[in-house]
């Protein structure tokens, strides 16, 4: 009784019940012998025969069923691969688009500072940060003269409209005209003159300043000596409680240094000394801070232990204020920032539009190369597997190939050739094939022989067709996969070739040298974003098409067409 109910039963029902009306409808007579009349009277084209026709010679049956159509569907009920797709193809039309958005640019273009101004951002603290890029839109503010360093500031919204104050070194400060630029309101300006070079901000009721009676001492680790600069260069309010004769002086040695010992002494050699007592600055690691008596204006520095003494004395001598004077050389080793998002290198190229671009190529490379090695690898394949004659030749071919390591072949090919895009794609892709061929020729060898193949060639199917359709489809899974992975494998490779140095030359940015230029900064702490960057990006590319190709070889299967 319950396969009553069955959809499959219901199913049958209705195609027996239409089978039935089509020969009814198709029946002449049921006697089973006709009149001379009876016969005359029949149509001449019951009579006639039907032409062979190659396309339907394997149809037994009508059948909605695709196996493309059936492979999508599979494969995007898989969410994570779909997300994984839908990142992999923004990243791709992203990189063709990124040079045509505004104020992009050009990867290989070297940055300098500005030469006649320079930009100043003051922090809620009164941290002022000077720069020599260009964050300003347009051309200069004002014209000017010989001498003349135009200054831009720009104060937190709390500050008011700033007051600048310019002087000579030790002079008296003079307050100067600050003046609101109409093209980007929220930056003043100012020129500044080489006779009073040093300028310092404060806010409209006076109360905030980026300059300040305190003095902070740092350590230069290269030439082992300290400088003292009145620039402030911790983070939050500074003490306000200075005792009177005293001047606040802060201190950050490396960490390796323990705790400091510091010393004040007199100008004078022989001199009366005191030992400071150093307290550490809870709004700031690393540093400490003293009260250093105006007599004692010398400081002896040592580590904790002793061990260590800085090349020369420190002076705790409230100083000149921030000097304006522009900048020179590269935009080099800038931190990612709101004009140079992820930074620049060493000769101040932007890595943003360099990470673009190297994408591009690297892509390009690795798509090129899977192509090249689907087709021909899946043609070899299938000639090596299905015509026994050519199985000799292609068995020795692979022997030759596959016995040399590829690394070999591609440092061969690129000394050869000249470095370039196409260089390295052919390198890679004269022993990339050679894996792809074996396996569709051992699975061709495994089912050429099976009993549906052998029908398909009694009913006269053509060579081509039973390969399209009888052979691919048993391989479609693996082959994609295969493809899939051999685009983050090109990568992978053109990464190595330039980390041994015979990759692309210089001036066409790829993830390879990207990789292998922040490689060599990993050490440096404040320039990983170099590396970080580029192997992020290259980690995402490589765990996409991994992801997308795992899921579009389970959909391909027809073993899960269900």
């Amino acid at each position: 009784m319950s396969s009553k109910y069955s959809p499959t039963e219901k199913l049958s029902r209705k195609l027996e019940e239409s089978v039935e009306q089509q020969l009814v409808s198709l029946a002449v007579d049921e006697k089973d012998d006709l009149s001379q009349e009876e016969i005359e009277s029949l149509g001449s084209e019951m009579f006639e025969f039907v032409e062979y026709d190659e396309t339907e010679a394997e149809r037994i049956g009508y059948s909605n069923y695709s196996y493309w159509r059936s492979t999508f569907r599979m494969f995007f009920k898989n969410k994570m691969a779909v997300a994984m797709l839908t990142i992999m193809m923004v990243l791709l039309v992203f990189t063709f688009i990124q040079p045509l958005l505004p104020n992009q640019f050009d990867a290989n273009q070297v940055n300098y500072y500005d030469a006649k101004a320079v930009w100043i951002d003051v922090t809620e603290d009164g941290t002022a940060n000077l720069s020599g890029v260009k964050y300003t839109k347009g051309d200069y503010a004002v014209e000017l003269k010989d001498g003349e360093t135009l200054a831009y500031v720009k104060v937190p919204e709390t500050w008011g409209a700033p007051k600048f104050y310019v002087q000579e070194s030790g002079g008296e400060a003079v307050e100067v005209a600050a003046t609101q630029d109409p093209a980007n309101t929220e930056w003043y300006y100012t020129p500044v003159s080489e006779e009073q070079p040093f300028m310092y901000i404060t806010s409209e009721d006076g109360k905030e300043t980026t300059y300040h009676q305190a003095v902070w001492v740092t350590f230069d680790e290269p030439t082992g000596g300290v400088y003292s600069r009145s620039v402030k260069q911790t983070v939050g309010a500074i003490v306000s409680d200075v005792p009177e004769n005293h001047i606040l002086t802060y201190f950050f040695l490396p960490e390796s240094w323990g705790k400091p010992n510091v010393v004040a002494a007199g100008m004078l050699r022989g001199s009366a000394e005191s030992e400071l007592e150093l307290i550490a600055d809870p709004e700031n690691a690393g540093w400490y801070y003293a009260f250093v008596p105006v007599e004692q204006m010398r400081l002896v520095i040592t580590s904790e232990d002793g061990s260590l003494k800085t090349k020369n004395d420190g002076i705790a001598k409230v100083g000149d204020p921030m000097e304006i004077v522009p900048q020179v050389g590269f935009v080099e080793n800038q931190r990612p920032n709101e004009i140079f998002w992820f930074g620049t290198n060493d000769i101040g190229q932007d890595l943003w539009s360099r990470m673009w671009s190297g994408t591009r190529t690297s892509l390009l490379i690795g798509i090129v190369v899977a192509l090249v090695e689907a087709v021909v690898g899946i043609l070899a394949g299938l000639l090596w597997g299905y015509v026994r004659k050519l199985d000799f030749i292609f068995t020795e071919i692979y022997n030759i190939i596959n016995n040399i390591p590829s690394t070999i072949i591609l440092i061969l090919a690129t000394y050869i050739m000249r470095p370039s895009v196409i260089t390295l794609i052919i390198a890679m892709c004269i022993t990339g094939w050679i894996g792809l061929a074996r396996f569709i020729r051992n699975q061709v060898i495994i089912i050429r022989d099976r009993d549906f193949n052998l029908a398909s060639r009694c009913l006269g199917t053509p060579t081509r067709r039973v390969i399209m359709k009888n052979l691919l489809p048993h391989m479609v899974s693996v082959v994609m996969l295969r493809m899939a992975l051999a685009i983050p494998g090109a990568i992978g490779s053109e990464v190595f070739m330039a980390y041994i140095g015979l990759g692309l030359p210089i001036n066409i940015p790829s993830l390879g040298n990207l990789v292998n230029k922040g490689r060599a900064l990993m050490m440096a702490p404040t320039l990983r974003y170099q590396l970080i960057i580029p192997a992020v990006i290259l980690s995402v590319i490589t765990i996409c098409f991994y992801l997308v190709g795992n899921a579009f070889s389970d959909a391909a299967d027809p073993k899960n067409h269900v």
